[in-house]
């Protein structure tokens, strides 16, 4: 069930990311400089979708690291007066990859206790 939940919410990052990539063929061309940067984007994408399913959150969460990098320079240095409807995929990219974190460390979470939810009123003392 858990595997399922990640891949549903993963789904709208995945639609916001195949939008933008396509914006850039069609929209807003982009420089052979920026299309391998998101390349190495896309990877550090992959491997956290990889190891949050695996539950391997060192993993994920280094390469989450690796892409505040890799995003951060291509946001500061070739994402300068973008197309409003640019900057609007990027803002739903954004908001749907932190959705898609939270799960992923929710499930797990809930994985581990058997999709039971203690209550936080029944606790002794």
């Amino acid at each position: 069930m858990r595997i399922a939940l990640m891949i549903l919410s993963f789904i709208p990052f995945l639609h916001y990311g195949i939008k933008d990539n396509a914006f850039h063929f069609r929209g807003r061309k982009v420089t052979p400089w920026e299309h391998l940067l998101h390349v190495g984007i896309g990877i550090c994408q992959a491997i956290m979708f990889i190891q949050a399913i695996r539950t391997d959150f060192i993993l994920m969460f280094t390469a989450m690291g690796t892409l505040l990098i890799a995003g951060g320079l291509d946001e500061y240095v070739f994402h300068r007066d973008l197309p409003p409807v640019e900057s609007d995929l990027h803002a739903k990219q954004h908001f749907a990859l932190f959705i898609f974190v939270v799960i992923a460390l929710a499930t797990a979470w809930l994985e581990k206790r058997n999709w039971q939810v203690p209550s936080l009123f029944n606790h002794p003392g």
